[in-house]
């Protein structure tokens, strides 16, 4: 009997297939399936195929059959990369944590809104300078399209400049483009030293001023406050050097509290305070006594004065 018909049916759709005269065989050029096969039972598309001759005797075959079962499963391959956008730190964050957190996000169906291979966390590629993290120790969340991930290391890093790279791929291979982030870790407050007013100083001037001297290895340049009374006294320059000088003037009579403090770059501080007497009462003479009085030339005499 001659073949009336075959046809393959993939995917919802039906395709006739002709008779290549040449090879004796019948074919047909198919568009694949828009979507990736990895999320489909066994990872591939069903391909049922039906032979008919012109008796009318029909024979099927599908992924199912014993011998041809294996030629009939289609497996399909999305092109669309997987985007890693890096959460935390930020570029050019200053982080006050030798272990700090990081955060990323990794996505696979920005473009497709189905048939994507979905993220292969098991392929992520995490690295702090050119050292990989061990991926075991990422904690993964499931979130639309993706997944978060987050990364805390386990020793500290030493303070200054980072660079973490990321790298992840889909579970049908295709690479995302390389996350990058240079971030900066400061785990120690600036130096402060404040060499006027000294502690506990006593004076009948109100205009006084506050020198000292700063610095920070790693989070330069540093700011500098000075609070009198609890009230701000304005913007204070810091030389090149570190070094600053404040005017202020004292506000009340008796103690007057001054409180100065070096903020670096990651938010660290150090702080010094100064207590200060303000007085400008002079003392009273209440009383002089001396006795005796008058006194023999070149004897002693004492002179007693009462004072308030």
């Amino acid at each position: 009997m001659a073949i009336k018909s075959i046809t393959a049916t993939i995917n919802g759709q039906a395709v006739t297939l002709t008779l290549n005269s040449a090879t004796g065989k019948y074919e047909a050029q198919v568009n694949a399936p828009a979507g990736s096969s990895f999320n489909l039972s066994g990872g591939y598309y069903p391909v049922l195929l039906r032979a008919e001759d012109t008796a009318g005797n029909v024979t099927t075959a599908d992924s199912s059959h014993s011998t041809l079962g294996e030629s009939l499963r289609l497996f399909v391959k999305e092109k669309v990369k997987p985007i890693i956008t890096i959460l935390a730190p930020s570029a050019g964050a200053y982080v006050t944590s030798g272990t700090p957190e990081i955060k990323f996000k990794v996505t696979d169906n920005s473009v497709q809104t189905s048939g994507y291979s979905g993220v292969k966390k098991e392929s992520c590629v995490l690295k702090i300078g050119s050292s990989a993290v061990d991926v075991s120790k990422i904690t993964w969340e499931e979130t639309e399209g993706g997944f978060i991930g987050t990364y805390v290391p386990g020793l500290a890093i030493a303070d200054g400049d980072h660079t973490i790279t990321i790298d992840i791929q889909d579970n049908d291979g295709n690479s995302a483009d390389t996350a990058s982030c240079t971030f900066k870790v400061d785990t120690v407050a600036p130096s402060l030293v404040v060499t006027a007013p000294t502690e506990g100083l006593e004076t009948n001037k109100s205009e006084l001023t506050v020198v000292g001297s700063t610095d920070d290895v790693t989070s330069k340049p540093v700011s500098i406050s000075v609070k009198l009374n609890g009230k701000d006294c304005g913007e204070v320059e810091v030389g090149s050097d570190g070094s600053f000088s404040k005017v202020i003037t004292l506000d009340q009579q008796g103690e007057n509290v001054i409180v100065i403090t070096a903020t670096d770059k990651a938010g660290k501080t150090t702080t010094v305070t100064r207590k200060v007497t303000y007085n400008t009462t002079a003392p009273v003479i209440k009383s002089v006594v001396i006795t005796p009085n008058p006194v023999d030339a070149g004897n002693l005499y004492k002179i007693v004065v009462e004072v308030e």
